[in-house]
């Protein structure tokens, strides 16, 4: 790809040197320290150049870090050019804001790098300057990484939820209309968060349920639904997808099923169905040995909300081979539980695509990346290949919501 000139690629400035953070950032924090409020001017590097971004465009894929590069790297699939980054390292985790003013990034730094004194800290760039605006210090041992689920904001923008081992599960909540730390919320034996359009959100519980957070009084209230899913035989993707307009949550197995969810204070879950049955296959089994068409990759569902489409990325193999990439996109309607169709993938892709989104606007783009720097931009239709993106990352894909 052509390298841009500098003054066409606005990137977030780096972070401050650990030196001239306050001391008490720089220190281990017991847990039941009340944390300051994040500053409103955060100390930067100087950059070279300065840009700022139009609206975000609904046809923007943004490509987290990986193959080499640092960054969550946004571009726009009508042409392919990248016109931003947001700075992320090792393991950070991104979000998009609801109401449009910011990026999110989970993110641990270490003194040393890789070892010394941890930081835990929740970041908000500016998303017309990238410029970063807030930093607030967490509590305990953020675990993040390359997942959809682990740090996710709330339908009005209000909290943000990031995942936590310390060491048993919880949630940090991060009041972001005040940018600062609000509570810790004690999860043990659950992970990947949804939140719904009321004031709470779900996770997934290694029994197979379905707990939810209700955080309208003072002190949040869990409830737990019945057992739906074999978490030890057949568990669920944990970059299954929520509709933020609707709370209706789509959960993926790793054998096929699709499971729907309305999320709210007493959540609906509904019938699970198999893909290999809508496509007039015998359904997964979890004999081993036993070759069959299933889901496969990092991030192997995409879903179009207005149109109740899902894109899933499908490979032959055996079961738990789920990490293998796709060789062909089943294309299904989520409402009538029926395949619409099969597409095999063009040869540069096939047997390469790890991750699959969709963008959500009336003309929808599909999204592929194959972990290793490449994105692809496909007709949502014809699953025709439009154009390679090079040098895009290798994590997971974001696509900004309606």
């Amino acid at each position: 790809m052509t390298q841009l000139p500098a003054k066409k690629i606005v990137c977030a400035s780096l972070l401050a040197l650990l030196a001239s953070v306050p001391a008490l950032a720089q220190q281990r924090m017991p847990t039941d320290l009340t944390l300051p409020a994040a500053s409103a001017s955060v100390p930067q590097a100087e950059v070279p150049s300065v840009n700022t971004l139009p609206d975000i465009k609904p046809h923007w894929v943004l490509s987290n870090r990986g193959g080499g590069m640092d960054g969550t790297r946004i571009f726009d699939g009508d042409t392919g050019k990248m016109i931003g980054m947001v700075n992320m390292y090792g393991q950070d985790s991104f979000a998009f804001d609801p109401l449009g003013k910011n990026f999110y990034v989970a993110q641990t730094l270490w003194s040393k790098v890789d070892r010394g004194i941890r930081q835990d800290n929740l970041l908000a760039y500016d998303t017309k300057t990238l410029k970063l605006v807030a930093e607030i210090p967490m509590q305990g041992r953020m675990l993040i990484g390359n997942h959809l689920n682990n740090l996710v904001v709330t339908a009005d923008g209000k909290r943000a939820l990031v995942y936590n081992m310390a060491p048993s599960s919880s949630v940090h909540v991060v009041d972001m209309t005040k940018m600062q730390y609000e509570q810790k919320i004690g999860l043990p034996g659950r992970a990947t968060m949804f939140p719904n359009t009321v004031n709470g959100f779900s996770a997934l519980c290694s029994n197979g349920s379905l707990v939810t957070v209700n955080m309208d009084g003072k002190k949040p209230v869990l409830t737990r639904s019945a057992n739906f899913f074999n978490a030890v035989e057949d568990p669920i993707f944990d970059n299954s997808l929520v509709n933020p307009k609707t709370g209706e949550v789509t959960f993926l197995s790793y054998s096929g099923l699709i499971t729907s969810a309305q999320l709210g204070a007493t959540p609906t879950i509904g019938e699970s169905w198999s893909l290999q049955v809508a496509a007039n296959m015998r359904k997964q089994v979890y004999t081993p040995m036993d070759v069959n068409w299933i889901p496969g990759g990092r991030q192997p569902l995409a879903i179009h909300h207005a149109s109740g489409r899902a894109y899933v990325l499908m490979h032959k193999g055996e079961y738990w081979s789920m990490y293998e990439a796709g060789e062909e996109v089943w294309v299904v309607d989520l409402k009538a539980k029926k395949l619409i169709k099969r597409f095999g993938l063009p040869d540069d892709i096939r047997g390469h695509a790890v991750n699959v989104a969709v963008s959500q606007d009336g003309d929808p783009q599909v999204y592929m990346s194959d972990g290793g720097g490449h994105v692809w931009v496909l007709d949502s239709n014809t699953l025709e290949k439009k154009r390679t993106i090079d040098r895009a990352g290798g994590g997971i894909l974001y696509v900004p919501q309606p």
